[in-house]
């Protein structure tokens, strides 16, 4: 079946091995930019500061000058500034975890340095749990505009909200999705049923030890991944609903053992521009960095037993730390700034995420893929926590593999999950 798609008109890459992205036009101006070791200075020219703010980014938002995306953050920045005089932004690349990370440097500054902490950091969902636990950053409610509130598609503002106060606004999200050859699939694939009809080769993340493809289609069931007292729990009904599924691609052919090697979206758009199958699932971030090179192929939310779309979607965002009084006012000012529909729009597009903001993907030109990113977000629900994950994750995962490869009954393969979980 793999060989009919092949032949069927073929997907065509138009760098079918890892392709070189355009090299920067040679006689263009960098941002002028100082590097320190962790530290950017973006100030084009030196000119009077009388005021400092500080801006931390985990290492994937690393607003390197020889990146279209950390041009993009630069330049941004650079016109702060210029609308801002007198005020200068230094940018610290902070890693997530671990000592000297965002939270313990953070942790360590409010002791010993107090004037050398961050104004606004942009953090994972992780770090926001626990910038928020240890009351490090300030609530946003009464800051944001409504209209901007309004924006933002739903799940964004939940993702950034710690007991019901808004503590992040989040600039940037990723979520699986499906990427489909158009010449094996006239429509887009929005169902179980579809796919198995099809009868060709599928490959998910099945090693990813969250397992988030199978919670997330575990969730689209109407599945909970918590009892009432909210500890980690699930379903057994809906289980083996989602295992029977599994096994029905597996008789299909659809699945096979193959699908076994892959453990991140990354791993599975590899393998569809190797032509290993026409339909994977895969991040929105991979399919994002080569969209503009892939022809004859199609993305969207991952295919539900119903056919309604059900996404599962991780943030990222910024936050305002709390610290000096007289620095607030300036720090929530370049907060907005970045979150403008343009700014956000502009550098989510290079650097290959979701902006969480409707007018951000309505900011992109023509031939980016906005309608891909609205039908993905507009169907988003946030990412469980990774403890729940770290719980029901490996359990789940060792539930599908058992039975793709045919070594337990659904049923069989259910009840182990629910017991190994209520023995934890």
């Amino acid at each position: 079946m793999l060989r009919r798609w092949c032949a069927a008109g073929g997907l065509l890459l138009t760098a079918c091995a890892n392709p070189t992205p355009p090299s920067p036009n040679p006689t263009a101006a960098s941002p002028p930019v100082v590097f320190g070791t962790a530290i950017a200075t973006v100030t084009e020219t030196p000119r009077p500061t009388q005021k400092t703010l500080r801006l931390w980014v985990q290492p994937e938002f690393d607003p390197k000058a020889d990146t279209p995306a950390g041009a993009e953050l630069l330049g941004q920045l650079q016109r702060f500034e210029q609308i801002n005089s007198g005020t200068q932004v230094e940018v610290r690349v902070k890693r997530a975890l671990g000592a000297g990370g965002m939270i313990d440097s953070i942790r360590t500054g409010l002791a010993a340095a107090p004037g050398a902490l961050p104004d606004v950091i942009a953090i994972d969902a992780h770090n926001l749990d626990a910038a928020a636990a240890d009351d490090f950053i300030l609530r946003l409610d009464t800051l944001v505009n409504p209209d901007i509130m309004a924006d933002y598609y739903p799940f964004a503002l939940e993702s950034g909200s710690r007991n019901g106060n808004l503590m992040g606004l989040p600039f940037a999200a990723d979520a699986l999705v499906a990427a489909y050859a158009t010449t094996a699939y006239a429509q887009p694939p929005t169902s179980w049923a579809t796919v198995l009809e099809s009868a060709f080769p599928v490959i998910i993340p099945a090693a990813d030890p969250e397992s988030l493809f199978a919670v997330q289609q575990y969730l689209s069931l109407g599945g909970s991944l918590w009892d009432r007292s909210e500890a980690a729990a699930l379903n057994t009904t809906v289980l083996t609903e989602l295992l029977d599924y599994y096994a029905a691609a597996r008789t299909a052919g659809v699945l096979t053992k193959n699908t076994l090697d892959f453990g991140s979206g990354a791993e599975t758009w590899s393998a569809y521009r190797e032509l290993r199958a026409p339909l994977v699932i895969t991040s929105a971030h991979s399919y994002l960095q080569d969209s503009a090179l892939a022809a004859n192929t199609g993305a969207g939310p991952v295919p539900t037993q119903t056919g309604k779309p059900y996404v599962l979607a991780e943030v990222w965002s910024y936050a305002l730390v709390n610290t000096d009084m007289a620095r607030e006012s300036g720090a929530w000012e370049l907060l907005d700034w970045l979150v403008q529909p343009q700014n956000m729009g502009a550098w989510a597009l290079k650097a290959s995420y979701l902006p969480p903001r409707a007018d951000a993907v309505a900011s992109w030109p023509p031939e980016a893929p906005a309608d891909f990113a609205h039908l993905v977000l507009a169907a988003a629900h946030p990412k469980p926590d990774a403890e729940t994950l770290a719980v029901i994750g490996p359990l789940l995962g060792e539930a599908v593999r058992n039975v793709i490869r045919g070594h337990a009954t659904t049923s069989a393969a259910a009840r182990n999950v629910i017991k190994e979980i209520t023995a934890d």
